[in-house]
């Protein structure tokens, strides 16, 4: 994801490097007619747009004039000022609606007649691709049009069909055909009515829509049609620049949030939301700020507000990763020791719990439930090199304990010797941190130890029964002495 997000970035550097400043002056706009929502918003970061509900005295200040579905007459005074205006360079928007329209669309036809083009009074149809609405069309984008460029689709929602010979045209598809009010066929299946447009006058063009609906806030953000109402306005404006670079963000947009919405919803439920609480908040405010200038055609915008997203996440995922690896490492280190050092058959049903939690933690997908299982098991693991440590240490006391004892007998020097060989050498394993070892190098000690002191006090039972039959030797003696002088003297 990186590697994409860093490729995509550098290319649309060079893409602002080495082509014009598409934002830099922006052009007038004149609205003429009804509102068209909130994509308004989303065309005047790149235009100046003013409203009116008149055709002003002067219009030569604008580059485009957008004639939205007019309530009003068009008088037969402003159709050749108008018409002045598309043959010294403006361009001409028109935006149409269906049948349901019909005065409307008589004024702008008024407007249309000298350059032998209409908008049908009629709604297009397509029965293939919503079964409850076949007033919805959906309509392959067509490149070669150039308001349609980078488009897929768009949603063509109860608009009418054009008619007559164009420099440029949008179809619907085969399957489409459209009817007036009286149900007449205007256009057949097979004969793909024409819904967009344009024709050049002079150094100008007229362009024209057939569906007013599709720039509306309901049905703007649905499909590709933002990103063909955004094309319009620069085609228009005469801006082709603008529209590469629009479709380059929103190609960028998609191929990043193709991977990292799914991705970031996956690690949500495997535990990221409870690890990291206000950074999941915070991402998810900038998806949804990205999704919402997304659906308005704000391509760039949400391109830019989309990649901290991306990096936060990378960025506290790595975080995450290198944390539990770190408490792996030290759970394998501390299983690796435990079985070098070997333990008794006691100890093993300790020893396999703790490899149990570390093999589960390797397992564990759940962000959350790995870091528990990793704990558990260093705990367990740790907790069992410690009684390693315990056991040593009291055996190392107890066998320092029985040499002192065994120093005191004063005799059999070879024996204490091996043993005090035998404890420091139990002593120095221990600092060591091999308390296996260090735990039966100091049972050795002992078994020398009791050895000497055992020796000693066969030496002392024997001593006690020398002096013991010497005392009774002595006093057998002295009883025969004493019988002997007794007799004598008789």
């Amino acid at each position: 994801m990186k590697k994409i997000l860093g490729l995509s970035i550098f290319v649309i550097m060079l893409f602002s490097i080495f082509s014009p400043l598409v934002f830099a002056d922006n052009e007038n706009i004149l609205f003429y007619g009804k509102s068209l929502g909130k994509i308004e918003d989303s065309i005047k970061i790149n235009y100046n747009i003013t409203k009116s509900q008149v055709i002003p005295q002067n219009i030569s200040q604008y580059k485009v004039i957008t004639i939205i579905t007019p309530d009003k007459r068009i008088s037969p005074e402003e159709i050749p000022r108008l018409l002045d205006f598309v043959n010294l360079g403006g361009s001409l928007l028109i935006i149409a609606e269906d049948f349901t329209e019909a005065s409307s669309i008589t004024q702008i036809n008024r407007l249309l007649s000298s350059l032998n083009i209409e908008v049908n009074v009629d709604r297009v149809y397509d029965d293939t691709n919503f079964i409850s609405y076949n007033t919805n069309v959906l309509i392959q984008g067509n490149d070669n049009y150039l308001p349609s460029k980078g488009v897929s689709k768009i949603i063509y929602v109860s608009g009418s069909s054009l008619k007559g010979e164009f420099d440029g045209e949008l179809k619907s598809n085969t399957t489409s055909y459209s009817k007036n009010y009286d149900e007449f066929q205007t256009y057949g299946k097979g004969q793909r009515p024409p819904v967009s447009a344009f024709v050049k006058y002079g150094k100008g063009m007229v362009i024209i829509v057939g569906d007013k609906s599709l720039f509306e806030d309901t049905y703007v953000a649905q499909e590709d049609n933002a990103l063909f109402v955004m094309n319009l306005f620069d085609f228009a404006a005469g801006d082709s620049n603008a529209i590469d670079q629009r479709i380059q963000y929103k190609e960028n947009y998609d191929q990043e949030t193709n991977s990292f919405l799914s991705y970031f919803e996956s690690m949500k439920k495997n535990g990221f939301s409870e690890i990291k609480p206000s950074e999941t908040n915070r991402i998810t405010s900038l998806i949804q700020q990205a999704q919402s200038y997304y659906s308005f055609g704000r391509y760039r915008e949400a391109y830019t507000t989309i990649s901290p997203a991306i990096t936060l996440l990378e960025s506290q995922m790595g975080l995450i990763d290198t944390e539990f690896n770190e408490k792996l490492q030290k759970a394998k280190n501390l299983e690796r020791e435990a079985r070098s050092k070997g333990f008794t058959v006691a100890d093993e049903a300790v020893f396999n719990e703790g490899v149990y939690y570390l093999t589960q933690a390797e397992k564990e997908n759940n962000l959350n439930k790995r870091i528990e299982l990793i704990d558990k098991s260093i705990e367990v693991l740790d907790k069992f090199g410690q009684g390693d440590m315990q056991r040593a240490k009291i055996e190392i006391d107890t066998a320092d304990s029985k040499l002192k004892e065994a120093k005191n007998t004063l005799f059999y020097e070879n024996d204490v010797q091996k043993a005090d060989e035998h404890l420091t050498e139990a002593k120095r394993l221990f600092n060591r941190g091999k308390y296996s070892d260090a735990f039966s190098m100091a049972t050795e000690s002992q078994k020398y130890s009791e050895r000497a002191i055992e020796k000693y006090n066969i030496f002392k039972i024997i001593f006690g029964l020398g002096l013991l039959l010497g005392v009774l030797l002595l006093m057998i003696i002295t009883k025969r002495i004493l019988s002997w002088k007794a007799e004598k003297k008789k």
